[in-house]
């Protein structure tokens, strides 16, 4: 005989409530049918926890009764709704996302959660922010209600997030362990799993699939998985870790498989668990003595402890090394070399050790041995182009300490030496030129030491202080060229005075006293215009110092009959010069010139 169960249907909002009763005909066990109309009975006098709890007791007598899902849904969300009416807003929360959990077609329960996490202040339409409130949830440990949160995030993400579904295919995986291993939800698990697999492969997606796998006896596929995340982050301590999982479930389900014990082997072996790892070899030669693979196995075990040895060495070095403990650094460094001597970064650590405590020679020879192992290692080519400066560096400067010393006790020629030494080495150095040409000055070479002064200039043109001793090295050459144009032309030499005037203001280009000179030399010899310039010249350096060069000016500007200019200047002169020697002859000219306008 088919008996009838009573189904709730009520359609609810916040703010409105409806009540539906329907019926539906399917083969139950007469417990549950007991239950869910007691539960009916109850949730209309509005007693939700007597109803829910009758649903449940149906519910684990049939866990995927879809009528009793269906009605423990609809009871958690009216129940949602009668807190919401005594603003018991978080147990409301909790009961809306009950009803999702037990049955994910219920619109109203959805409509109503979003509702009050809208009010609640919570973005509900925004993905991100429902995996955040499932992260939390899950860290609390409400698992079916982080569910509700990580499946409404992934519904509202435009397209698939794999860490969602991560996350989802976590929860499930959970409710697997923690309620008697159901295959749903381990199945549910998996095909979460996989959908992120096929959106972005990752290493913790392989894991987490290879652990489902793991979970359903799947064990070749699951190792497949673990091997896949080891491909992807081979250093990765969860990937290492799984495949040893995986691994020790094929050893326990077929312990005479000598494959399984190598599997394992290698796997320990790969996260250095050397120990164990050895053991399953040796197990594998208790299966079958003559295991080829197992007795290679324990000879690369062998050079990975060596190396396991060696890492622990340099991982020492280099704290040594921050540390700035360089000789203690260097030592560790020598041990794991007799170790691993063919290590090409091994050496290039050593080099990079002597290189701190300036023994290039040692750093030189690691650097080397380096490229020796591994010629296209860019990184230890840079360090020996950079070590190569440094030696230069170390030698100039060794050299230019050596010249100083030797010119400061006035040895001065191997000063020269010492100094040209060094500007082999480095010609681009603007200091090793210009102490080269303080050694030739003090020896009394001034030729030399202006070009030297001058190449010094030349590379660094803003220093004050070359800019400043050329000037001065200039005036002293200037100073025996300045003599012979006064004494040729106190001869009347007045060609050969020109010259040496000329020869000065190239030396001292800007010398205003030259230029008044110059300019008498020229008025001397009867070259008016190029007397007029340099006298221009002279009063534009120094007015006031030069302002003799005012009258010479405009005596020669009188003998073009330029007595415009001629005056102009007498008066600048006058004014300049009130009680220069020129004065009265000034004012006399002026007077005259202006009678001559009349």
């Amino acid at each position: 005989m088919k008996k009838k169960i009573i189904v709730l249907f009520f359609a609810l909002l916040i703010t409105t409530l409806s009540a539906v009763l329907a019926q539906d005909d399917f083969e139950t066990s007469p417990s549950v049918i007991r239950l869910v109309n007691e539960g009916v009975r109850l949730h209309k006098s509005k007693d939700f926890v007597g109803a829910l709890k009758a649903f449940e007791e149906a519910l684990l007598l049939e866990p995927e009764n879809i009528i009793v899902r269906r009605n423990i849904s609809i009871a958690h969300n009216n129940y949602g709704k009668y807190l919401v009416e005594r603003t018991d807003y978080e147990k409301a929360l909790r009961e809306f996302r009950l009803a999702i959990y037990f049955d994910s077609t219920n619109k109203t329960a959805d409509a109503n959660l979003d509702s009050l996490l809208s009010e609640r202040g919570v973005k509900a339409n925004d993905p991100q922010a429902r995996s955040q409130l499932g992260d939390k949830l899950r860290a609390d440990a409400n698992f079916e209600l982080a569910l509700t949160e990580y499946q409404k995030a992934l519904v509202l993400s435009k397209t698939p997030d794999p860490s969602i579904l991560i996350s989802i295919g976590d929860i499930y995986y959970i409710l697997y362990l923690r309620d008697g291993q159901r295959a749903p939800d381990i199945n549910k698990a998996i095909d979460y799993y996989k959908k992120a697999l096929e959106i972005k492969e990752t290493a913790k997606a392989h894991i987490k699939l290879g652990d489902g796998l793991l979970a359903i006896k799947d064990i070749v596929s699951a190792i497949d998985h673990f091997k896949k995340a080891i491909q992807l982050e081979p250093d990765s301590q969860d990937a290492l870790t799984a495949n040893i999982r995986g691994w020790n479930e094929a050893v326990r389900l077929a312990p005479l498989v000598t494959e399984n014990h190598i599997g394992l082997a290698i796997a320990l072996q790969s996260k250095k668990d050397f120990i164990n790892a050895e053991e399953e070899y040796n197990q594998v030669l208790k299966l079958d003595p003559n295991n080829e693979i197992a007795q290679r196995g324990l000879a690369s075990l062998q050079e990975d402890k060596l190396k396991l040895q060696a890492s622990k060495l340099v991982e020492a070095a280099l704290k040594f090394q921050l540390e700035g403990k360089y000789s203690e650094a260097i030592s560790q460094y020598v041990k794991a070399v007799e170790i691993t001597p063919n290590d090409t970064k091994l050496h290039y650590n050593i080099g990079t050790a002597f290189q701190s405590i300036d023994d290039f020679e040692h750093a030189e020879k690691a650097y080397k041995k380096s490229l020796e192992l591994d010629p296209n290692n860019e990184k230890t080519k840079a360090a020996l182009e950079l070590l190569s400066k440094q030696v230069n560096n170390k030698k100039v400067k060794e050299l230019s300490a050596r010249a100083v010393e030797l010119q400061n006790s006035n040895n001065y020629q191997e000063a020269i030496t010492t100094y040209l030494a060094a500007i082999s080495i480095a010609p681009d150095d603007p200091s090793l030129y210009y102490n080269l040409g303080t050694a030739y000055q003090a020896s009394g070479d001034l030729n030399n030491a202006q070009i030297q002064y001058q190449k010094a200039l030349d590379l660094d043109k803003a220093n004050q202080t070359y800019i400043s001793t050329m000037k001065s090295l200039k005036s002293i050459l200037a100073d025996p060229l300045i003599q012979s144009a006064v004494n040729k032309q106190s001869a009347n030499d007045l060609s050969g005075a020109i010259n040496d005037y000329v020869k000065v203001l190239e030396l001292v280009p800007d010398d205003a006293q030259t230029y008044f000179n110059l300019g008498t030399a020229y008025q001397a010899n009867k070259q008016t215009d190029e007397a007029i310039q340099s006298y221009q010249r002279a009063i534009q350096l120094d007015a006031k110092g030069q302002s003799d060069a005012l009258f010479f000016l405009a005596t020669l500007y009188e003998e073009k009959n330029n007595n415009k200019a001629a005056v102009e200047n007498y008066q600048k002169y006058i004014q300049v010069a009130p009680a220069g020697q020129y004065v009265k002859d000034a004012k006399d000219r002026m007077n005259y010139l202006k009678t001559l306008k009349q």
